[in-house]
């Protein structure tokens, strides 16, 4: 990641290599479900033929004893093989969970920008759209945001981008969602690029890979509607059929795999080779960062007052240590059950201490994202057979005759993915005649429940459940139900019983609102085999998709190579402007080193002195009076988004957005907060900076205030009774 303080617009102005945005190339398919893989090796379930050369044929009589050398052409073909195995192969289900996570994070990351869109991304905040289309603050900019001006439009834009994180995130049509979620998420960035960090590039590139993925063919809304499709249950022994479809067992191999975990593998490689300095040597990153008040949360207040200084050293050399051994782990070919398991344990803990403890943006929860990549089979095989083991098998009765109990028991029927659900009929029984009661009862019939549950360990039918209960034990017998049933309480507002009985008594009526009295449709006919000129197609998808891939992987070889300082000179290089604009344009920068080559020791802030019309100080930031000694705070309980802009305002080359940017803002003041009397007549903005404690010390020193932008209300004579206003300040470089 690269270093908090450092403004990306001037990386990306420089020498950056480049992507382009996918977003407006045809959606990268995988290779069709069902079908044999192709020949290039790029979908899952091929084994490619072994070499007969190189398979060491035995020697005949009176030979040489000595067996003859493979080929290289074996060779390299068993390497290929080997890779592919180890490394550009993933399962199904790790996919669909890293979707899951993913969609989550950007849909939750597109809430916490929305919070700020009116002051950060309207024409009422500090950069309008169309003064930084004309003022780019970095070269190959493009933006969707760029087309929304009003407040009420950027909230329509976010809008419609949370919708589209929220439809990945469950999975329906996931390939034209993850494709319309990179180009918002980097249509975002470049709106404001002075607020990005490397926590931005994290979620441009992760979103980007994810692209190529086939993300949706487990734990989603389009295998739901597909399986929906190629099974039309019509018994319980339809029911009982638990088989899966092969798109939905296969593993996935691409090169997008090898990409994405050497991508992961770069970050901590180049966190741990970049950070060369002599605070890190000494062991003293911790205390500095610690101290950083515009960064640091109310625990990491706490925690820098109790923490024992020697503490502080081995906690830094503790995160050296364990970037260092991520990069093993994550790469190791053997043992991947313990080292997978090792480095995303190992992320966790690194990340989810960096989350709570410093305020960076999405840095941190992405790349605990990124780690979802990382389980194997064998960790879903070890996790299945955990979950069967504190599981209980059910029976589920259904009402045979009712439309809307077979429904849901299809449904149920997706939903148990450990088959621990059976299923079985019950029959309408006559409550007349059949019962006993002759001629005189009418024979009315009694029909039986919407569905109830026994235990299946008990051949006697022992326990029965009913209602809620019955609910509740469905639920913990599905893969992670049990964890959902407070879920369910709470979309039933507390009466899950009460819903079931509803829709018990209404079941005719309710399967007619959704068509489910209609007649079922025939078994799908066996899918023919597909026609000669679809074949070559979906090979030529297939090599269209992996070409780009090694495209991009390409460019990112090269940004990686010219965007960090601990690469030799003499593999810098000048790249053609097709790279450059690949990588610029969607923001997948590769230079990372997180504090480096040591932390940052000065901390700062914007504060503003502004006069209002009446004659009161105020900073509108904040709305109180302007602070302009930091030596006295205990964090400053700015949001990623401000404390970066305010850090990257005060650079000598980003003067060009202070004014207008910047001063509009603040005169409009007092249209945000609806008085008149705050209508503001001069201010002075300040860079208030201080250095962090030394080692072993505990207040900061050198506090100074820098003016870096003033203004003074043209023609204003102060009311009768309040003192003129002060002269005009020279302003002052706070920084490059």
């Amino acid at each position: 990641m690269r270093g908090a303080d450092e403004d990306p617009s001037a990386a990306a102005t420089g020498a950056p290599a480049g992507q382009d945005a996918p977003a407006g190339q045809d959606a990268p398919e995988s290779a069709p479900a069902g079908q044999d893989a192709p020949a290039d090796g790029a979908t899952s379930g091929e084994s490619a033929p072994e070499d007969s050369a190189s398979a060491g044929e035995s020697a005949p009589p009176g030979a040489s004893a000595q067996a003859p050398r493979p080929p290289a052409e074996g060779r390299l073909r068993r390497a290929g093989r080997w890779i592919k195995e180890h490394y550009c192969t993933i399962d199904v289900r790790t996919l669909g969970l890293f979707r899951l996570v993913l969609g989550f994070l950007l849909a939750s990351d597109c809430v916490r920008h929305w919070a700020a869109a009116s002051w950060i991304y309207s024409n009422d905040g500090v950069l309008t759209n169309h003064y930084h289309l004309f003022h780019p603050s970095s070269g190959y900019n493009f933006s969707l945001y760029h087309a929304f001006s009003s407040i009420g439009e950027v909230h329509v834009a976010f809008a419609l981008s949370l919708f589209c994180f929220l439809c990945f995130f469950v999975g329906w049509h996931t390939r034209l969602f993850s494709i319309l979620s990179f180009l918002l998420v980097t249509s975002r960035d470049n709106r404001i690029v002075m607020i990005e960090n490397g926590g931005y590039v994290v979620v441009n590139i992760i979103t980007c890979w994810a692209m190529f993925m086939p993300t949706g063919r487990r734990f989603s809304v389009d295998a739901l509607i597909r399986s929906y499709r190629e099974r039309q249950e019509r018994t319980a022994a339809d029911l009982a059929d638990r088989s899966r479809p092969a798109w939905a067992v296969q593993p996935y191999v691409s090169g997008i795999v090898l990409l994405a975990i050497l991508n992961l593998v770069t970050i901590y490689y180049f966190n741990v080779v970049n950070k060369s300095g002599q605070i890190w040597r000494h062991g003293e990153t911790v205390h500095y960062v610690l101290h950083l008040d515009r960064m640091v949360t109310g625990l990491a207040v706490v925690a820098r007052e109790y923490i024992p200084f020697w503490a502080k050293k081995g906690m830094t050399w503790g995160v050296l240590m364990v970037e260092a051994m991520l990069v093993p782990w994550i790469l190791s070919p053997y043992g991947r059950r313990y080292t997978r398991a090792l480095a995303m344990a190992g992320m966790w803990s690194l990340h989810g201490s960096f989350g709570v403890m410093m305020r960076l943006g999405p840095f941190s929860w992405f790349m605990i994202a990124w780690s979802f990549l990382l389980p194997t089979a064998q960790h879903w095989d070890a996790l299945e057979r955990w979950v069967r083991r504190r599981a209980e098998p059910r029976v589920v009765v259904y009402d045979g005759s009712s439309p809307l109990a077979f429904a849901l028991m299809r449904l149920l029927a997706r939903l148990d993915g450990l088959g621990l659900l059976r299923f079985e009929e019950a029959r309408t029984e006559a409550a007349g005649e059949a019962a006993g009661g002759g001629k005189g009862t009418g024979g009315a019939a009694t029909r039986p429940e919407l569905f109830v549950v026994r235990d299946a360990s008990d051949p006697a039918g022992g326990r029965v459940f009913q209602g809620a209960a019955a609910l509740r034990e469905i639920l913990q017998a599905l893969p992670g139900g049990r964890h959902a049933w407070p879920l369910v309480w709470a979309l039933c507002l507390g009466a899950p019983g009460a819903l079931l009985g509803v829709a018990s008594r209404r079941r005719d009526a309710i399967a007619w609102f959704f068509g489910l009295t209609l007649r079922p449709r025939a078994r799908a006919s066996a899918a023919e085999s597909p026609s000669p000129l679809s074949e070559k197609l979906a090979r030529g998808r297939t090599i269209a998709r992996e070409a780009l891939v090694a495209y991009l992987g390409l460019c990112a070889v090269s940004q990686a190579i010219n965007e960090n300082k601990s690469v030799p000179a003499f593999l810098k290089h000048t790249q053609p402007k097709l790279v450059q604009a690949t990588i610029v344009y969607p923001r997948l920068l590769q230079g990372w080193g997180m504090f480096a080559p040591n932390p940052i020791t000065e901390d700062g802030s914007i504060t503003v002195d502004a006069i209002t019309v009446d004659g009161r100080h105020v900073d509108p930031f904040t709305g109180l009076p302007p602070d302009l000694d930091l030596t006295d705070a205990r964090g400053l309980g700015l949001g990623q988004i401000q404390q970066d802009y305010f850090n990257r305002i005060r650079l000598d080359r980003n003067k060009v957005f202070r004014r207008p940017g910047l001063q509009d803002y603040l005169l409009r003041y007092p249209e945000r907060t609806g008085r008149p009397e705050d209508e503001i007549v001069a201010f002075d903005v300040y860079w208030v900076r201080d250095q962090c404690p030394r080692p072993g010390e505990s207040a900061p020193y050198k506090n100074e205030a820098i003016p870096i932008l003033s203004y003074r209300k043209p023609g204003y004579r102060p009311r009768p009774g309040l003192p003129p206003l002060p002269p005009l300040r020279k302003e002052e470089s706070a920084g490059n």
